[in-house]
């Protein structure tokens, strides 16, 4: 398996464990939104995103929205 292959499995298992909201606002991240441009696009307030991306980071271990955005594009969540 090629360290390609390894991390997108990672990064599928990790996302996982994410709820289905969660998933969206980290697709969200994976194409560079903003939480404004999040929250518009999911319907809900920019507040209530900032605490999805919150929790987010915190069950992907991820220091940054730059790191989530690599795991959200791992995943495969990334709009192409």
């Amino acid at each position: 398996m090629s360290i390609t292959e390894r991390a997108r499995e990672r990064a599928r298992r990790a996302v996982a464990g994410l709820t289905g909201r969660e998933r969206d606002v980290l697709a969200g991240l994976g194409e560079g939104l903003s939480n404004a441009e999040i929250a518009g696009r999911l319907y809900l307030g920019e507040t209530t995103v900032k605490g999805y991306v919150s929790q987010v980071l915190t069950k992907l271990g991820c220091a940054n929205r730059t790191q989530a955005a690599l795991v959200a594009h791992d995943a495969g969540l990334t709009r192409r």
